[in-house]
């Protein structure tokens, strides 16, 4: 099986009141998996400023730059963040990034068809028409893949044709509990959350569908079955900035895995809570993985 994992949109910079760090949900995705050895690809475009040039240096020692484009006329993509006193953050997106202008060239149309297991892609980076028709083709020539739309909603930047095309493209969708009921809301629906998950997999092509529900722990919807999590406690929460992007990574690797749906909850949980007790979305130092890594050779049952 293809150890191959596409992630599709924004790495950018978390500019927090102290100082900035490097995020984005789809990098924070591909991170995460490659640090469980998949081999994760990231579809971006920065600006040629000095962000720009630190991503560059980055991603270079790290998960690689072959499918990072160059942006000469836009700059990277920028986030202030505000962290309240219980670790939650409220993010402010500057508009016109990079990110913004992902084009469907020659190594993205090569990358996708050299069969990977898993396309990721979010909401974000499809506010621009570019980057939305640059995702198109690309979703449109993904073969056998399995097809992960995190959903993600920030600020106003969704609509409810963005949402329904997303779902109409994935097997899989993570979303949390104010996501469901915005769902709920463009979908004109009314009624219980089980019930309504149940008419999104029965419209939509949907194999998985995992709801968050924060302190409520989260629900894996599959086959026809419900299974419920609760949510485990965390020692220290400095932040919680990159918990989600954590979560749907331990998420695609037990899919790609097969592990039981129960189990899938499980360590999903204990790593996002984990990266909760980190500033930022992602690890300064990789030994933070080491307690995690015999997952990967994880089986079934």
């Amino acid at each position: 099986m293809s150890n191959v994992v596409l992630s599709f949109g924004e790495i950018l910079y978390d500019i927090f009141p102290a100082d900035e760090r490097l995020g984005g949900a789809p990098f924070n995705f591909a991170y995460h998996l490659h640090a469980f050895d998949f081999q994760s690809r990231l579809i971006s475009r920065v600006g040629v400023d000095a962000r720009g040039v630190a991503i560059v240096s980055f991603l270079q020692r790290n998960i690689g730059v072959d499918l990072l484009q160059r942006d000469p006329l836009h700059p990277t993509g920028t986030v202030r963040v505000a962290v309240d006193d219980r670790g939650v953050p409220d993010f402010t997106i500057v508009e016109g990034a990079a990110y913004d202008y992902i084009e469907a060239d020659d190594a993205v149309l090569q990358a996708v068809e050299s069969a990977p297991a898993l396309i990721y892609f979010g909401t974000l980076a499809q506010r621009s028409a570019v980057s939305r028709s640059a995702l198109d083709v690309l979703l449109a020539r993904a073969g056998s893949a399995r097809i992960l739309y995190d959903m993600n909603l920030r600020g106003n930047y969704f609509s409810r044709e963005v949402i329904e095309n997303s779902l109409t493209a994935c097997h899989i969708v993570k979303l949390n509990d104010e996501e469901l009921n915005t769902c709920k809301r463009l979908l004109q629906y009314e009624g219980e959350d089980d019930v309504f998950v149940e008419f999104l997999m029965e419209r939509y092509p949907l194999e998985w569908v995992c709801l968050t529900r924060g302190a409520q722990g989260s629900v894996l919807y599959h086959g026809g079955e419900r299974y419920c999590m609760e949510e485990a406690p965390v020692q220290a929460v400095i932040d919680t900035v990159g918990a989600g992007d954590a979560y749907t990574a331990i998420l695609a690797m037990g899919i790609l895995r097969d592990w039981a749906p129960g189990t899938i909850l499980e360590r999903a949980t204990e790593f996002a809570g984990a990266v909760c007790g980190l500033s930022g979305a992602i690890p300064e130092d990789r030994s933070f993985y080491r307690p995690y890594l015999h997952w990967k050779e994880a089986v079934k049952r």
